[in-house]
């Protein structure tokens, strides 16, 4: 139940980062079998940006 709580929120955090940043795709957003901070350091990196920025961008700090 936990981890479909933790994929409800990566959509709704998804939608933000795709809003906020057009040049990720669908697979930079993939929720993958990881922890979150793993992620956003992902995106990040895709995006050459830091994970504070992106932590930021959808208030999760």
């Amino acid at each position: 139940m936990e981890k479909e709580v933790e994929i409800l929120k990566w959509n709704e955090i998804k939608i933000k980062l795709k809003r906020k940043y057009a040049n990720l795709t669908l697979s930079d957003l993939a929720w993958r079998d990881t922890n979150q901070d793993d992620l956003l350091r992902t995106i990040a990196n895709s995006l050459g940006i830091s994970v504070k920025e992106i932590k930021q961008a959808i208030q999760l700090s």
